[in-house]
């Protein structure tokens, strides 16, 4: 061994010497190897005094347990030539440019900006300061915590490197480099814990405020949306929470400052992920020690199996992977947490849980679907002219505000069929309705249905058809709803006082037959004589024979009325004596309602 050699591991010796009692040294390649004797009760403190004497000098010093001995390693701190603070202030001002540009795309679009005033001085300032700022502001806020953290517990670390992108953020995030090792599972705790919790403060705040101007500028979902028109986002529990405090009073787009709020809020569910050097697989070390591993491996199977469902998971897991799923122990690993930290521990996790969305957000599929049900049946029996007033509901089943046009499409030409939203006055009954329909409202309207008093008996299809329709008239969803409707044959009571006649050969004889409508539509019917028997002679009329008169009349009979007809029968003066039948029948659209027998006996 060279004679320096030999005299630095005296030296190295000695430092340890101060704290733990050496029985042991073994020299290795490149490190050396103390067997001490430890106190567990003082072995953190004086470990981190020994850290402390160690590092300024260039060594660094670490402790295990192997096989019932306490291994004390030391090893040179490996050169590293770190940035100067200009590369974090170049990297700030880009990122700064690339997040405001995002911005600006966002509040573009909120605000409705002209396109040639996209880039105008007020469009810029108003999206740094409802966008980029809040975004920053939360970033910074997570990445300065662990860096005052890191430093409270005298582990050197550099300032905060924010990383650029394109949009729909502006940024990567940020990260800070630390220059030590980690001590132990305390200090590793609170740096890892540090960050999350110090940006989902800021993150809340800023959501408050997000909410509150989205209820205050309330831009209203436009009506016109298409098809990938718009980025859709999972709240998370702990959103859902700020927005149960502070409502959304309407079907409103979220301001800009409310979406850079859901990005802290994601970047925080991220970062505590318990895997690989993510601030959740430092909280994961710092709680299981080496068993930690099994959560990493947990959280990369899970992350590939939701990326079935959100394809960036699976990005995810690769970096996990890349950059390490294991996450390397601090320098002292023996010291276990205390009951405060590993509460520390469960509220990160509860974090987590609050923050995380397995499928965060989606380019919309706008959806105008909606659904037509009937309120009370789809079949009525009506009387003609009979009016029945059939009620329907629409639902909007779609996730955007639609402009629907009701109307009949299939009924009788002669019926009369109109419509009106249900809470209307009667007098606002129309052919057709044009109603917008809010996301999820339901909507209750009635159709008066009335036949024709000419309509014929038996079954017609009344179809009812609404469509969502774009404001150029495009059909952007159809749906229809028939109703069954039976027009029932006329309420006709036929009387006639006399139905035998006794008349002489050569002379005649008249009778009434009276027709009582029951109904509630005026009725016309037919009425024939049919067959005359022979050398018998029929002409029916209402009011007096004319020329006209004919065994056939159109006989007319108002509602809840009545009508009279008289027959005329006349006998042939070479007829033979003898009884004879006369039938008389009333058709209805050529249903026949009722066949009348009169007897005549001739003498």
């Amino acid at each position: 061994m060279p004679p320096d050699a030999a005299k630095e591991i005296e030296h190295v010796k000695s430092l340890v010497a101060r704290h733990f009692p050496v029985y042991d040294v073994r020299v290795n390649y490149d490190v050396v190897e103390f067997y001490c004797k430890i106190d567990e009760d003082s072995l953190e403190e004086s470990f981190e005094r020994l850290r402390e004497e160690m590092i300024p000098q260039g060594y660094i010093p670490m402790i295990t347990y192997v096989k019932g001995e306490h291994v004390l390693v030391v090893g040179k701190k490996p050169s590293a030539r770190h940035r100067s603070a200009y590369v974090n202030l170049a990297m700030l001002m880009i990122t700064l440019i690339t997040v405001t540009f995002a911005g600006i795309l966002y509040w573009g679009s909120y605000a409705e900006v002209p396109g040639d005033e996209v880039y105008s001085p007020h469009n810029i300032a108003m999206s740094v300061l409802v966008f980029t700022l809040p975004l920053l502001a939360i970033l910074g806020a997570h990445e300065l915590a662990h860096f005052f953290a890191a430093r409270r517990r005298r582990v050197a670390a550099s300032l905060p490197f924010f990383i650029p992108s394109i949009p729909p953020f502006g940024t990567f995030g940020a990260f800070i480099s630390l220059r030590d090792p980690i001590p132990n599972r305390k200090a590793l705790l609170d740096i890892g814990v540090a960050g999350p919790i110090a940006g989902l403060l800021v993150a809340i705040m800023v959501g408050v405020a997000g909410l509150m101007l989205t209820n205050m500028e309330a831009k209203v979902v436009p009506d016109d949306l298409e098809p990938g028109d718009s980025l859709s986002i999972a709240f998370p529990l702990i959103y859902i929470g700020i927005e149960y405090l502070v409502p959304i009073e309407g079907d409103y787009l979220l301001h800009p400052m409310a979406f850079a709020a859901w990005v802290g809020f994601w970047v925080t569910a991220i970062n505590l992920l318990p895997a690989g050097q993510l601030d959740g697989g430092h909280i994961a070390r710092a709680v299981f020690g080496k068993h930690a591993k099994y959560a990493s491996w947990a959280t990369i199977a899970v992350l590939i199996g939701l990326s079935y469902f959100f394809l960036a998971w699976v990005i995810l897991a690769i970096l996990i992977l890349v950059i390490g799923s294991r996450h390397p122990p601090p320098l002292n690993d023996i010291n276990k947490l205390d009951t405060k930290r590993k509460a520390l521990g469960i509220f990160a996790f509860i974090i987590l849980v609050l923050a995380f969305v397995p499928v965060p957000m989606w380019i919309t599929e706008i959806d105008h679907s909606f659904e037509i049900t009937p309120s009370n049946g789809i079949g009525e029996i009506l009387s003609p002219g009979e009016t029945a007033v059939l009620s329907f509901h629409v639902e909007n089943l779609g996730n955007v505000k639609s402009n629907l046009t009701i109307e009949f499409t299939d009924a009788p030409a002669d019926w009369d069929v109109l419509l009106k939203p249900s809470d209307t006055n009667p007098s606002d009954y129309s052919s057709a309705i044009l109603y917008q329909l809010n996301v999820s409202e339901n909507m209750s309207f009635d159709a008066s249905i009335t036949p024709s008093e000419t309509a014929a008996p038996g079954n017609q299809t009344i179809t009812i058809t609404g469509y969502a329709l774009s404001p150029q008239g495009e059909v952007y969803f159809e749906g229809a709803l028939q109703f069954n409707i039976t027009v029932e044959s006329p309420s006709l009571a036929f009387w006639f006082p006399e139905n035998t006649l006794s008349i002489s050969a050569g002379e005649e004889a008249t009778t009434s037959i009276q027709v009582n409508n029951t109904g509630n539509g005026t009725v016309e019917i037919v009425m024939t004589a049919l067959n005359s028997p022979s050398m018998v002679g029929v002409a029916l009329y209402e009011d007096s024979l004319d020329v006209n008169s004919t065994t056939t009349l159109n006989l007319t009979v108002s509602e809840q009325s009545n009508s009279s007809f008289e027959v005329l029968i006349f006998v042939s003066s070479h007829a033979p004596p003898g009884e004879t039948t006369l039938h008389i029948q009333a058709t209805y659209h050529e249903i026949v309602l009722e066949t009348i027998d009169i007897t005549i006996i001739i003498e």
